[in-house]
């Protein structure tokens, strides 16, 4: 049983992108963590999802020269994706369950210890679906 605990614990840790950076603000007083999720060229903004598992976005012009550099770099890769509709930045509105999503007061999300209402503003990488009925 330890065996089976423990190998479905590495299993887990295993599958975990650890594609999280350090970001610095433009005139480097703040620092903070988080993951890649969106950029956009035409808006000049990058959406990122922060350590605590909210998505901020935010002008590229309030990041340090080495994150815009960065973005240059390795953004690409995420335009190529939402190019391709698949996980972030792909449309919800061709999906048949994603458009149905995208209505306030359809999504709930925990925050903390309480749920919070969420409205999805780009095609998830996967969906879950919990269903309860009772008799």
């Amino acid at each position: 049983m330890k065996l089976l605990l423990l190998a479905a614990s590495l299993a887990f840790i295993c599958q975990v992108p650890l594609a999280a950076r350090t970001w610095t603000s433009a005139d480097g007083s703040k620092t903070f963590e988080g993951e890649l999720r969106a950029l956009s060229e035409t808006a000049k903004t990058v959406t990122v999802l922060m350590e605590g598992g909210k998505i901020r976005t935010f002008a590229i012009s309030l990041l340090s020269e080495a994150d815009r550099n960065f973005l240059k770099k390795e953004g690409h890769k995420i335009l190529l994706a939402a190019s391709d509709g698949e996980g972030t930045g792909g449309t919800l509105q061709g999906q048949k369950i994603g458009n149905n999503l995208t209505k306030p007061g359809i999504l709930s999300k925990v925050e903390g210890t309480s749920f919070a209402e969420h409205q999805l503003t780009k095609s998830p990488d996967y969906y879950i679906v919990y269903f309860s009925a009772s008799w």
